[in-house]
Order: structure tokens, then sequence, then C-alpha cells
């Protein structure tokens, strides 16, 4: 349960809710082969008479339940999620204000937030690619970046600097959000890597995110 002030919209009106607010996932089949697609939902109070808030994601679930693949599955946030949530909601509400408030307020229309939103349900629900042949060596060129959960960064690709979210970190391995595509034909491996995907790379991989000044925000984000 998340405890803050919540800002949502309907088709004409805005609704308030405040207290102990559950957010869910909802996983539903996308094929045949165990591919689902992630969505997001926020239960609206029985009395409001509002139907259920849903935030479509960029992200597919490779399940080994093949029950999954036939029906809805609904699960709730877990501690992990909510944790990368809030630190990088925190961290949203720092850059624009220069401070952190006294409360979270969350506006689940707000770009940014979305955003996270779609962060969060790839560290979930993603699967993290190798990054051998995508990256260049940064060697002593550029200083490496502490990192930890929840951190933004660079990593120095064979595009250029990418900009990413730290969203796990085991010793030296490092899986990261990317928050740009990377086209990998050059390096002989997939077609391309899309924003919102997993990648495993090593702590010195990790750069300062000025490296990749990017204001890309998500296309073709659905909010119900």
């Amino acid at each position: 349960m998340l405890s803050w002030r919540l800002i949502a919209y309907s088709d004409e009106f805005m609704i308030e809710l405040s207290g102990d607010i559950p957010f869910l996932w909802r996983l539903s089949a996308e094929t045949s082969e165990g591919y689902c697609s992630v969505s997001m939902i926020v239960p609206c109070p029985p009395e409001t008479d509002i139907k259920d808030l849903t935030i479509e994601t960029s992200v597919v679930s490779l399940s080994v339940d093949n029950t999954r693949t036939e029906h809805e599955e609904t699960l709730e946030w877990n501690q992990e999620d909510i944790s990368l949530f809030l630190k990088l909601v925190n961290h949203s509400q720092k850059s624009r204000a220069g401070h952190l408030a006294d409360t979270v307020k969350v506006d689940l229309t707000d770009p940014a937030i979305i955003e996270i939103i779609h962060v969060v349900a790839a560290a979930g629900f993603g699967v993290a690619f190798t990054s051998y042949g995508l990256l260049k060596q940064t060697g002593d060129f550029f200083p490496s970046h502490s990192c930890e959960v929840g951190t933004h960064a660079a990593l120095n690709t064979i595009e250029g600097f990418k900009p990413c979210v730290v969203v796990d970190v085991d010793e030296d391995d490092v899986v990261c959000v990317l928050m740009d595509d990377i086209d990998t034909r050059s390096a002989h491996a997939q077609d391309r890597l899309s924003r919102h995907d997993l990648l495993l790379v090593k702590r010195p991989d990790i750069l300062h995110p000025e490296f990749a000044d990017s204001s890309a925000k998500p296309d073709g984000v659905v909010l119900h």
C-alpha cells in the first residue's frame, strides 16, 4: 500500500485520492508464446463511481506460467516496486523544485510520472540483454559514476552516449533500464534495443547522466 495524496483524471473531471492506495500490475495475454503486456492499475473507491485508472506500458513480460497467457493476472506492487518508484519520484520532484517537498503528490497524467511507471514495470518484468559488443570501452577517458538502485546514469554505446536508470546492483553487475533506443545491427546482434529494455552492464560502464542529456518522453502512452 502507498500512503500519499494522488491526483488522477477521468475523461471529464479530476479526482483526488488519499490514504492507503494499492498500486497493481495487470498482466494480459499478448501472444501464444507466453508474452504478456504489462499495465498499471489504480483502483478507484466504489463510492466515486469512476472506473479504475489504467496506464498501459511498453513492457512485455515473458512468463513461464502458461496460465498467465490464458487469463489476465493482477499483482500488487511489491516492496522493490514501491521503493524504486519513490526514489524516482523524489528525484524528479527535487530536480523540478530544487528541494524535496514534505509530502509526496503524484499526478498520474504527468509524463514524467508515466515514464517512471514504465521504468518500474521494466525493472519488475523485463528480461536483461547482454551488453556484449554494444558498449565502448570507457577506460580512463571517462570517470565512472557511483551507482545504486534508482540512480540516473549514462552508457557509452556504439551509437553514442545513452541515458539509463539503474534498477539492480549485484557486486560488479548492474542492470539498467534504457531511456533511449540503440540500433544494434552494427554489432551483429538483435536489430534494436528499445527504450525501457533492460541491459546488463558492469560498474565501470556506468557514467554520469550528463554524458547523455536527453529529454525524450515515452511515445504512444495510453491512459484510461
